[in-house]
């Protein structure tokens, strides 16, 4: 048994720290002594050489320091855009960093940034799924004043759960961060892309923190205190010069060919920015140069961002590109595997006796280890059937108990954390896996056919041995990958994966109702395999599937769904409104017509008889 723990200290997290550098030599000395005197210090520095000129190369190879250090000397100096998906692209892969520390050589972190960075996303929920995505710390000017080019605004309608939330650990709601001592979650970075090397300098940190953000949350803690050694003390339009133009193209790309803000927060953000460049253009006495810069970065904008492999070509090879590749190198043929289960309050007693039966003693290939989170108190019949599954059954059992309910994405992101084995069968509580369900999916996933291997499954109301349809499958990775961005195309309860390969783009996420569609959709743009097997390994229990699946609430999820679709880059502005009216038809529509549909594209009788009304 294992209860989840709320952590007060430090726990196994793997904290890389990364500071981008270019000819500022004696400010670079002090930040990395800053780093290493804290009360709390990261597992590994990673330092990126902007190709300085200064000696500054010369300093970092004679630099001795009590943490490992990895130094990255770049040939041409790529910004601080470029700097940083550099250093990020190596703590994620070279390092496999839980958490990323960001600054630039001005930062000057005190004894406090970090552990009060940490602590606040510690304590913030114990449940890994729910923590910030970015922790900002205070940051001040040299003589102790805030200083105004770092703090960062209060979240604009963050609601009073968030506000709650982020005060209970010192914190408020932020929307934003900029790259001076950020504290980033690396399940929230694996789950997009790399920052923009394309941006150069400015505005690189405010696109990709607030894509970290966007379905997420960020918070900005007092606690945790950085100095920022700016030669002025001022906000960044004060006197920007040439800059100038890199505000204007880079904050046009942000509002105009990036996801990462609502339509809402681009108004919002959009109306500010233009009140200060045209701030910027009445106040400067070189009106013609900076109306220069102006045009200039409006002519560039409209050219649109280069790719980070087109930036960073003969400068620096990128890992995450090949990231399937790599995780896949590493894959082993044991055929040992984990179950994962998640139960809950809600849950049937009989039911979960009856799922657990049939995923462990009931399987002619039997697990080797059965992972089952406790998703908040459950009553004591469920407590009774769990206790007498641990007693009687010969396998290896992990109970992963929350202390609340935090949901299924949250749950079995807990969980796969203690699954022993990187073969990982998921099942549900309340369902039935046929007898050789393992033997059919686990050989195929142990040779490396697939990354993540499904398979067709049987719906049935009140006896498994009595189904009412058969849910087919979509078949052949090919297919699968056309059919993403339309509809689900694998069956959650029937799958099979590599844990490495699913914790490599950050694991489950929370996304109501479809936390496995938005993790299939990761897994296929990075590169994975995913498959499917015709015949139906798994008995679904439907009493109440669609009743769920109609209604307002149920189109509320689907608006929230193809959201994430949307911002993550999976579909496109045509795919988006297809698939949202197809829904709002769908979910609209009485049960009895609802439930006909849905099986006229997805299903049959298990005798092989096509439904009235179908066209499979």
């Amino acid at each position: 048994m294992v209860s989840a723990p709320t952590p007060q200290v430090r726990l196994q997290e793997r904290i890389v720290a990364v500071v981008v550098t270019y000819n500022r030599r004696e400010l670079l000395e002090q930040t990395l002594a800053g780093i290493e005197a804290g009360e709390l210090t990261p597992d590994t520095v990673i330092v990126v050489n902007n190709a300085s000129t200064d000696g500054t190369e010369e300093y970092l190879g004679s630099y001795r320091s009590s943490l490992a250090t990895d130094i990255v000397h770049l040939p041409q100096n790529v910004g601080g855009a470029g700097g940083f998906t550099v250093g990020i692209d190596r703590a994620l892969n070279h390092h496999a960093a839980d958490l990323v520390w960001v600054m630039d050589d001005d930062t000057e972190p005190t004894e406090n940034t970090l552990s009060e960075a940490y602590r606040a996303w510690a304590d913030y929920s114990p449940a890994r799924a729910e923590r910030p995505a970015v922790v900002a710390s205070k940051v001040v000017w040299t003589n102790g004043q805030d200083h105004p080019m770092n703090t960062m605004r209060t979240m604009f309608a963050a609601g009073p759960d968030r506000t709650a939330r982020a005060a209970a650990v010192g914190a408020r709601p932020i929307r934003s961060a900029s790259f001076v001592s950020i504290l980033m979650d690396a399940a929230a970075m694996r789950s997009t892309d790399l920052p923009l090397a394309d941006f150069f300098i400015w505005n690189d940190d405010f696109e990709y923190t607030t894509r970290l953000i966007h379905h997420s949350n960020g918070i900005a803690t007092e606690r945790s205190v950085a100095r920022h050694h700016t030669k002025t003390f001022g906000t960044t339009d004060a006197k920007p010069g040439p800059r100038f133009y890199n505000d204007v193209r880079n904050k046009l790309w942000v509002f105009c060919a990036r996801r990462t803000l609502t339509p809402l927060e681009k108004l919002l953000y959009g109306g500010s920015t233009a009140r200060l460049w045209v701030s910027t253009l009445l106040r400067t006495d070189e009106k013609k140069t900076y109306t220069g810069y102006f045009l200039k970065g409006l002519q560039d904008a409209a050219a649109g961002y280069r790719s980070n492999n087109e930036v960073l070509d003969g400068v620096y090879q990128l890992e995450t590109p090949q990231l399937a590749q790599r995780v896949k190198e590493n894959y082993g043929s044991d055929p040992k595997f984990s179950v994962l289960m998640s139960v809950y309050a809600g849950d049937q007693p009989e039911h979960l006796r009856l799922a657990l039966a049939s995923n462990a003693e009931g399987q002619t290939l039997r697990p080797n280890q059965l992972v089952l989170v406790q998703d908040g108190p459950v009553g004591a019949e469920l407590s009774q059937v769990i206790a007498d599954f641990e007693e009687q059954s010969s396998l290896p059992m992990t109970v992963v108990r929350l202390a609340k309910n935090h949901g299924l994405a949250a749950a079995l992101h807990e969980g796969l954390t203690y699954c022993d084995y990187d073969i990982v069968a998921r099942a549900d509580s309340d369902d039935v896996s046929a007898p050789d369900r393992f033997a059919q999916q686990v050989p195929l996933l142990a040779a490396g056919q697939y990354d993540v291997l499904g398979s067709a499954m049987y719906e049935f109301t009140d006896d498994p041995a009595r189904p009412e349809a058969e849910r087919k499958a979509v078949t052949g990775a090919r297919a699968i990958r056309e059919m993403l961005p339309k509809r689900n195309p694998m069956l959650h309860p029937t799958v099979v994966f590599r844990k490495s390969a699913v914790e490599a783009v950050g694991s489950y996420v929370e996304v109501p109702g479809a936390e496995d569609y938005w993790l299939w959709a990761r897994m296929s743009r990075a590169g994975f395999v995913l498959g499917n097997l015709s015949q139906p390994l798994v008995s679904y229990r439907v009493s109440t599937a669609y009743t769920r699946r109609g209604g307002i609430q149920a189109l509320r999820k689907d608006l929230q769904v193809q959201r994430r679709l949307y911002s993550g880059g999976v579909l496109g502005p045509v795919r988006f409104a297809q698939n949202l009216a197809i829904r709002g038809v769908y979910r609209l529509a009485p049960e009895e017509l609802r439930t006909r549909a849905f099986r006229a594209m997805t299903g049959r009788t298990p005798q092989g008889k096509k439904e009235k009304g179908s066209n499979v």
